[in-house]
């Protein structure tokens, strides 16, 4: 392993993955997963508490850890028993068997971040943390998809306007906070750039993390939810032919104080 992993307060956490559900997290999970010093489950959750002891009362994150990280009752016990964050990541990476190589860095992929980052980045202190946002358009049809409304996005997005763009605006202004204090720790990543020029973008990221980038890394295969096993630009505008033109501009509309984030191709 390379002379710049030195332990720190928070080893072996390396970088924090937050942004929008259905931004492209879990993409960018993946991608990183392919450096051979970094390796993830899948989302945590454990910095939504006040301590790894708070742990088993933040739901769903608890069980969707354990799930995903393939924890037994006795592994979590264990985890969050531990007295500090630092301790609590060399728990999971310990125990997880998801992760095969025990001396690598971890990563802690958890959306929701977006919304308290400001709370999250003072407790991960000096940690550098990706945000990944995407145009509202493709995310309201995603999460009206996600919530069961395939066929109907377009009916199902107009009765919940309010609560998706009230949603979009809350994670923006959790990240606009969080700037004000951590702008130096943060990167923000548009998954519309990463779809259409994801070499540059990706090396971007990566030094960024403080790792090399290799070209390689953008074939993968996942046991995840991600479109294909690469980046591409077909999945930036999935709204053109599922919704309509007056129903993409109410969107825009009401997301206008985030217009740097509206595509525009």
């Amino acid at each position: 392993m390379p002379d710049n992993k030195e332990p720190h307060g928070l080893y072996p956490l390396k970088a924090i993955i937050c942004g929008y559900e259905k931004s492209g997290t879990t993409l960018l999970n993946e991608l990183i997963r392919r450096h051979p010093e970094m390796d993830s489950g899948f989302e945590c959750g454990f910095l939504l508490g006040d301590s790894p002891r708070q742990f088993p009362t933040i739901k769903p994150y608890y069980g969707f850890f354990q799930s995903k990280w393939q924890m037994t009752n006795a592994d979590m016990k264990y985890v969050c028993s531990a007295d500090s964050w630092g301790e609590c990541y060399r728990r999971v990476r310990e125990r997880s068997p998801i992760i095969t190589d025990k001396s690598v860095f971890l990563f802690d992929k958890t959306p929701i971040y977006m919304l308290h980052l400001s709370e999250v980045l003072a407790k991960a202190e000096g940690i550098p943390c990706i945000v990944n946002v995407r145009d509202p358009r493709a995310l309201m049809l995603s999460w009206a998809r996600w919530s069961g409304h395939t066929d109907d996005a377009e009916q199902w997005i107009r009765s919940h306007m309010r609560e998706y763009c009230d949603r979009f605006s809350s994670y923006a202004e959790g990240y606009a906070e969080a700037m004000l204090h951590y702008s130096g720790r943060i990167f923000l990543n548009r998954f519309e750039e990463l779809c259409t020029d994801p070499i540059p973008r990706l090396q971007a990221i990566f030094q960024f993390l403080g790792l090399e980038f290799s070209e390689e890394y953008l074939s993968f295969s996942s046991d995840h939810f991600v479109y294909g096993n690469t980046v591409s630009e077909a999945y930036i505008q999935p709204y053109l032919d599922a919704l309509s033109d007056e129903i993409c501009k109410e969107i825009l509309a009401g997301t206008i104080n985030y217009h740097q984030w509206h595509y525009r191709a």
